[in-house]
């Protein structure tokens, strides 16, 4: 597949494919050859004091990262990077957030024809357990609770690239064939961001508990908790709670992870 078959990003395309009542909800969306990562160009803007929420599209990112400061690879291939910012009451939890935005993606690729996707808590969506997309939430607490959220998903992972990344990936050119048209299905991410943090804002995690088990990777799972001042500990997966609290068992008791800093790794 040529890199013809995935035309530049379009602003003109993008929002042809976001409904109206979405479109009057955004500020503006910047387009981007390359940035150091989408989600510090809207930190740069809120820092400007514009707070209406925006998004930026690039088509590289030089600085790309994932959750932990890990580095996300963001070739110039043809895949989706993309960030909003959105500004919630101060006194708001977010816990859940990215499992919320998680199922929603879920949902919206499977609409197109894209089956078998897990998300791997907190923010990873898998299928097979090779990651096709991953989703990181940062905030900054003020007058409002500032928050950018991106999403990198892989429409087409160079062999070169997939090589430098230590975990299994897998792309959307491997998954389904004819491959979504990418900036159509940019403006339905950005439409259902939209949807999901008004209803996440309105009822938190209530309307998206119930999908869990559905896309819960982890489920019934044996698996290693990985920080960095401690042994790896052995535990097994039991879902989530309604904060979306990981549930854990640990010699025969039941734990909780809200710590997103931890890493997961399956045992086998």
């Amino acid at each position: 597949m040529n890199s013809s078959t995935f035309p530049s990003l379009s602003l003109t395309a993008i929002q042809n494919a976001i409904p109206a009542h979405s479109q009057h909800k955004i500020n503006e969306i910047l387009i981007r050859q390359s940035v150091g990562s989408t989600n510090d160009e809207l930190w740069q803007r809120l820092q400007q004091g514009k707070t209406s929420p925006a998004i930026c599209l690039s088509e590289s990112q030089t600085a790309g990262r994932g959750r932990q400061g890990d580095q996300w690879q963001s070739p110039h291939s043809g895949n989706l990077y993309l960030s909003i910012s959105w500004s919630f009451p101060a006194d708001m939890t977010q816990s859940g957030l990215s499992i919320a935005i998680g199922i929603s993606l879920i949902n919206l690729l499977k609409s197109e024809g894209i089956n078998n996707l897990q998300l791997k808590w907190p923010n990873d969506i898998l299928h097979n357990r090779a990651k096709l997309a991953g989703i990181l939430v940062e905030s900054r607490f003020g007058n409002q609770l500032q928050t950018v959220i991106g999403i990198g998903l892989n429409f087409k992972l160079p062999t070169a690239v997939k090589n430098k990344i230590q975990q299994t990936t897998t792309s959307l050119q491997q998954l389904c064939t004819p491959v979504p048209c990418r900036n159509e299905l940019a403006g339905k991410i950005i439409h259902t961001m939209i949807n999901t943090l008004e209803n996440f804002q309105s009822r938190g995690l209530q309307d998206f508990i119930p999908h869990w088990e559905n896309y819960d990777a982890l489920a019934n799972q044996s698996i290693n908790l990985i920080s960095d001042d401690s042994p790896p500990l052995s535990v097994t997966a039991e879902g989530i709670n309604q904060q979306g609290e990981l549930l854990y068992r640990h010699n025969g008791q039941l734990h909780t992870l809200s710590n997103s800093h931890i890493s997961i790794r399956f045992i086998s």
